[in-house]
């Protein structure tokens, strides 16, 4: 095998001279390599972590009758519970599909589609490929040492009976999760410290401020004047003066060709691409007051429960997507993904018989009263009729999950998906900011497809250079009350068996229900900011709204169902 590849950083655009790495398959120059090692070889384990044998999880708990008359009991328990990992998490297993063995390479903006990967000829004869040279590689990252994510977990809670039938517990229960996993580009730029930000709070990134690069600077504009259209120049950005790298990045993209390929801008591992880094560094906390109330006597059981908990976390799972600075763990913080502050579930069974009983017998009686007393046959058939009834239903109200409100490029040329310029790679990229109340009411657009359920106009465009200043979960979905319902009939067919008949209705009162982000759908546009107008950058002025789908619903919970069954148990 022959051929060398390119020296890091040295093939900024199209067209450079590239020096190349002499390709010795026996002794690999290090800049290839890079930190890139083999499992089993040259001292590193198998597994190519070492290993942690010692994880003590102590449990304790108790119970007691404080009152002696066992109608009440005091409960308590502590533990620690170690999780020791899945496929895809920061073990081994996330090594799969990755290099050496596996060459994932990026190659940003190829001049041609049939120059991709730097061979070949330009079209129309117009010689050969420019940007010779091997592209950076995509590594996946796992620790050198395991370290196994465990979860230390509390409750205390009241029991008491309440009456011979009803029996009411109330409960504080916690739970802290330590060394979780999340996924890092470590490879990513650092950001521009807020006090040398050339940027004017709320001023965006602009196509004007991305086209004015000339190798050298940047130009920043102002907002144009409302009569002239003019925009002033605010900043100059020269080489060499922060925020000029993190410009060349999040402009990059942009009908400018003379920007530099992000990957060349790297100095954490300038001969890699991206490098996702799976870390058990992410840190949860759950909180949560639990009550509950049963109640079974004569025909009726009946069930309550109800939780108010809060709980947040750094990186809800491995693939939460949400991280937009990997230099800045904590600036994630919010609640998790799967928080919802309230839940209320309703249940109960209620046997008809009693009551359909008791109907049938005064049915019989008036009939008696009135002279016609009914026939014995009669008598039998409305005992069948009128027994094995039941109702049963689950009444539920459930708080909203959160979701991130994404900013994205914008159609006019306003903002850009790498605003804070860290050619991260992974995640929304960055956030819009806040500049009103979300929660007010939005004016009612007919060319869109449903409501908007939170107000666009909150939101304007970042300012440059920044992640947006809204942070991660900032909205939740609408909560949902939700009513199921059964209404069963049991006939007695022989000695040992029975045949059952159903009907159940799922959301009985056909309650619109809304969801607006649904992460089973990814990042859809209903969550995202695609464009930003008038002079304040809104993404609820009017010419953004035209069949915007921006907070709008994108799908709601089941509507009414009403299906039927027979059931034959013998």
């Amino acid at each position: 095998m022959t051929g060398g590849l390119a020296v890091p950083g040295s093939c900024n655009t199209f067209g450079a001279n590239c020096t190349p790495i002499p390709l010795n398959l026996t002794n690999l120059d290090p800049r290839i390599t890079n930190g890139l090692v083999r499992c089993g070889s040259n001292g590193v384990p198998d597994g190519c972590m070492s290993g942690h044998w010692f994880n003590p999880a102590p449990r304790i708990g108790f119970a007691f009758d404080p009152t002696g008359d066992g109608k009440m009991s005091v409960r308590a328990g502590y533990g620690i519970f170690y999780h020791h990992g899945a496929g895809n998490e920061a073990n081994t297993g996330s090594l799969e599909g990755s290099a050496p063995l596996v060459l994932d390479m990026t190659q940003n903006r190829p001049s041609s589609y049939e120059c991709i990967g730097g061979v070949g000829e330009l079209p129309g004869g117009a010689g050969p490929c420019q940007g010779k040279g091997a592209y950076p590689l995509n590594v996946t990252s796992i620790p050198t040492a395991v370290t196994w994510p465990y979860v230390q977990q509390w409750s205390f809670s009241i029991q008491r009976q309440v009456s011979k039938s009803t029996v009411a517990t109330i409960a504080y229960v916690g739970s802290k999760g330590t060394h979780l996993a999340t996924d890092l580009q470590i490879n990513q730029l650092a950001p521009v410290a807020p006090g040398q930000n050339p940027f004017l709070p709320g001023q965006p990134i602009t196509l004007s401020d991305c086209s004015s690069y000339d190798g050298n600077r940047f130009a920043l504009y102002g907002t144009p004047n409302p009569i002239t259209q003019v925009a002033p120049v605010t900043a100059m950005v020269n080489e060499g003066q922060p925020g000029f790298v993190n410009l060349q990045a999040a402009c990059f993209g942009t009908p400018n060709t003379n920007l530099p390929d992000p990957n060349s801008l790297r100095t954490f591992a300038p001969g890699l691409g991206r490098i996702f880094s799976l870390q058990n560094v992410a840190d949860s906390n759950y909180n949560a007051l639990q009550a509950t109330l049963r109640r079974a006597t004569g025909p009726l059981t009946l069930g309550v429960s109800y939780s108010y908990s809060h709980s947040i976390d750094d990186s809800s799972d491995r693939s939460d997507t949400t991280l937009v600075n990997a230099l800045d763990l904590a600036s994630n913080r919010a609640s998790s993904s799967f928080d919802q502050r309230h839940l209320l579930a309703i249940n109960y069974i209620y046997k008809l018989d009693s009551l359909l009983d008791k109907l049938r017998l005064s049915l019989s009686n008036w009939s008696a009263d009135s002279g016609t007393p009914a026939p014995e046959v009669e008598s039998r058939v409305g005992h069948v009729i009128a027994t094995g009834w039941e109702l049963s239903g689950i009444t539920v109200y459930q708080s909203g999950t959160p979701f991130s409100v994404i900013n994205g490029a914008s159609s006019n040329g306003t903002s850009v998906l790498d605003n804070a310029g860290v050619a991260n790679g992974i995640g929304p990229g960055s956030y819009p900011d806040v500049i009103g109340n979300p929660r007010s009411k939005a004016p009612y657009d007919e060319n869109s497809i449903g409501p908007a359920l939170y107000n666009p106009a909150a939101f304007a465009a970042p300012t440059g250079l920044t992640f947006g200043n809204i942070g991660r979960n900032f909205l939740n979905n609408p909560s949902r009350l939700n009513f199921d319902a059964a209404l069963l009939k049991h006939f007695k067919v022989t000695e040992g068996s029975t045949l059952e008949f159903r009907a159940e209705a799922f959301n009985v009162f056909n309650h619109t229900e809304f969801i607006i982000y649904d992460p089973d759908r990814g990042n859809q546009a209903n969550n995202t900011v695609s464009c930003y107008g008038g002079p304040n950058y809104s993404a609820g002025d009017p010419s953004c709204q035209i069949g915007s789908s921006f907070l709008h619903p994108i799908e709601a919970h089941r509507p009414r169902t009403v299906q039927f069954g027979l059931k034959f148990a013998f």
